[in-house]
């Protein structure tokens, strides 16, 4: 291969030219062209191709996050089932209006039958939230400290929800022989709750 060739060829020529030259050139346009294929063609293909594999990771955990869920949903289902048919139970113990407004006397009964002494019943205000309302009472009773003691019990086994709060009692008058105070005043309040009807708000609070 002469250099000297190579510095003045003539691409008219090129078929005049020794093979060494020849093959030299050919062998530089072979590698231009590889090169070429490998930048404009390889390389973006590569890139796609990284890009389906991340795609194809992603999917994969999506499609086993999927699976898992679909092999629990069969008990999620179950779950969701017991819980409505629970809320369901607890909802049937709330009263309507009505019934609400008449509890007040079954707890009044309760009291009576325990042998205590209703000395005031004083309705407090309705408190309303999102679906029920609070309604509350302000209750006065007097009776031995067994009377009381049985009232609480047997208001919490009512069948419609009643909760009792802040109880003191105290001594009404002397006490006995044995140094107990056989008449005692009990001041509780009793809160139960109802449904909120259809065109009621409620607060929210």
């Amino acid at each position: 291969m002469d250099l000297n060739e190579l510095r003045n060829l003539d691409f008219q020529t090129i078929g005049l030219t020794s093979l060494g030259t020849r093959l030299v050139i050919f062998v530089f346009v072979f590698v231009l062209i590889v090169g070429a294929v490998v930048y404009f063609d390889t390389l973006p293909q590569k890139e796609l191709l990284e890009r389906a594999q991340r795609e194809e990771k992603s999917l994969l955990q999506t499609v086993d996050q999927k699976q898992r869920l679909a092999a629990n949903l069969q008990a999620y289902e179950e779950q969701i089932k017991e819980m409505e048919t629970r809320f369901g139970e607890l909802l049937r113990q709330l009263p309507n209006k009505r019934e609400a407004e008449n509890l007040i006397d079954n707890v009044a009964q309760t009291s009576l039958s325990n042998g205590l002494k209703n000395e005031q019943i004083r309705p407090g205000n309705e408190v309303k939230y999102d679906f029920y309302a609070e309604m509350s009472y302000h209750l006065t009773l007097r009776g031995t400290y067994r009377e009381l003691t049985q009232f609480i019990s047997d208001t919490a086994n009512l069948p419609r929800i009643v909760t009792l709060h802040n109880p003191a009692i105290k001594p009404r008058n002397a006490a006995a022989e044995d140094g107990e105070s056989r008449d005692l005043t009990m001041n509780i309040a009793a809160k139960t709750y109802r449904y909120l009807e259809s065109g009621e708000q409620g607060g929210g609070q």
